[in-house]
């Protein structure tokens, strides 16, 4: 009787040592699954664009919705208000913080908020209207807040004002007839 409790014993204790083991082995997977997501995170990151180029794609875009409102193109106008804001948006997932020279930190998210719901809120009235009236001091009000943006990130020589000639060459800003 004794000898086989003891024989139980050793099969129980046996499943315990034998689980340890499998609880051990989904440790040492999940270690190595995590080294390797970070490093595919790393590798990732050194992919995406630098924030000034996703600003660029914003200047493009912004400057490109003055001269189709400016012709009349609404829908054109509609376009590229979309594009500017979309951009803007993927600027701020590309680099959320900005570290200023005393090195705190700059979130721009709730700057990119304040924009959404009042310049470019404007800006959005006025296309939706086709007023061109209405357009121009908004464009101008939103020129305003991208540069008080810039002084805040501490770049205060990116200057904005309303563009001369579109970027666009191969697009047509005219009024569709």
């Amino acid at each position: 009787m004794v000898r086989a409790m003891f024989v139980v014993a050793l099969v129980a204790l046996g499943g315990a040592v034998e689980s340890a083991v499998v609880a051990q082995q989904p440790a040492a997977d999940s270690a190595a699954e995590i080294a390797a997501l970070k490093a595919e995170i790393a590798d990732i990151r050194g992919m995406l664009p630098s924030q000034s180029h996703t600003m660029t794609d914003v200047e493009y875009n912004f400057a490109n919705l003055w001269f189709a409102a400016r012709n009349g193109n609404w829908p054109l106008a509609t376009f590229y208000f979309n594009e500017t804001r979309g951009r803007l948006s993927w600027a701020i997932r590309v680099r959320a913080v900005r570290k200023l020279a005393n090195g705190s930190d700059l979130d721009l998210r709730p700057i990119l908020k304040g924009v959404e719901d009042s310049a470019l809120a404007t800006l959005k009235t006025a296309i939706d209207k086709q007023d061109l009236t209405a357009f121009e001091p908004a464009y101008r009000q939103m020129l305003a807040q991208c540069q008080a943006c810039h002084q805040a990130a501490e770049k205060p020589f990116l200057k904005t004002q309303v563009p001369a000639a579109p970027p666009a060459a191969l697009i047509d800003m005219r009024k569709a007839e």
